[in-house]
């Protein structure tokens, strides 16, 4: 599994680093550390080295670092950095330097800085590097923003060619609300409610989502087979059904303590029936994390 951790240097990111320590304990992940800074000033271009060092940003995803290995336990753990060698690294092109780098023995641990706008480094970086799930922490309540880029979270969520774990601030998690459309969920997509169940002990509701109070058998069906899935795994289940024209008021209800996933396939009910973006729209009012599984 590989972890795309996206944070700023607000609380809700610290937040957010927590969930991705537990995923990666419980997965041995491998995981990069992502900020996403404008592009540097013409005036520092001969300078860039410092003035990157010297950046909000790039001194909390040093704390971000930190905080992930000491989260991870010490010598035993897979994030462990003891595996001193020489490497040949490029420094400009055509020239290339041996130096002494630094390798966790087990598992990958990344820290990445990209310049540009903020919204297209994190989905180019998700893309590029073929990440099985974002993680990207928010304000919480309604307004699910970022300090500094208020839309990044929303537009993540939408465009992300990946799984994304929307965090919101300072929200434990007791019960997992996944919503299902259709017949076919990917096994990734039930592990992944799997890990999170395991994680903080939650219990799952599968919702059956209808049309017209009509569900389809093959997705009846599936809803039975998910839940036998999960008691088979010793995670408490229950169902419910909700008309898909209620979904959107279902989201808006304070849910405290919830954790709402989505199985995003290209079938889903939920697409054909609101507009294109209406997975940015509907986390906007969501009053809980999100996990959105593609």
């Amino acid at each position: 599994m590989k972890i795309l951790f996206v944070g700023d240097e607000q609380p809700y990111s610290e937040f957010a680093l927590n969930e991705v320590i537990r995923l990666a304990m419980n997965t041995w992940a491998d995981v990069t550390l992502l900020g996403s800074q404008a592009a540097v000033p013409n005036r520092v271009a001969g300078q860039v080295g410092q003035f990157l060092a010297d950046l909000p940003l790039s001194q909390a995803l040093h704390r971000y670092r930190e905080t992930f290995l000491k989260g991870c336990g010490d010598a035993d753990s897979p994030y462990a950095m003891g595996n001193l060698t020489f490497e040949w690294l490029a420094q400009k092109k055509g020239v290339y330097e041996e130096m002494l780098v630094s390798r966790s023995a087990k598992k990958e641990l990344r820290v990445r800085l990209r310049l540009g706008n903020p919204v297209q480094e994190i989905l180019q970086e998700g893309q590029e590097g073929e990440y099985d799930l974002i993680v990207i922490g928010c304000t919480g309540g309604q307004r699910c923003l970022w300090e500094s880029v208020p839309e990044a979270p929303h537009k993540v969520v939408s465009e992300a060619d990946c799984s994304v774990l929307l965090v919101k601030e300072e929200q434990p998690i007791t019960r997992i609300r996944a919503c299902l459309d259709q017949s076919f969920i990917s096994q990734e997509s039930l592990e992944m409610i799997t890990q999170m169940a395991t994680i903080h002990g939650a219990q799952v509701e599968l919702i059956g989502l209808t049309q017209e109070g009509a569900l389809k058998k093959e997705v009846y069906r599936r809803l039975i087979e998910i839940g036998d899935y999960y008691e088979d795994r010793q995670i408490a289940v229950r169902t419910e059904l909700i008309d898909v024209g209620e979904f959107e008021n279902f989201l808006a209800q304070k849910s405290e303590h919830d954790l709402l996933a989505l199985f995003m396939g290209k079938k889903s009910l939920l697409d054909r029936f609101f507009p294109r973006d209406w997975i940015g729209r509907f986390v906007g009012k969501c009053q809980t994390s999100v996990l959105v599984m593609r």
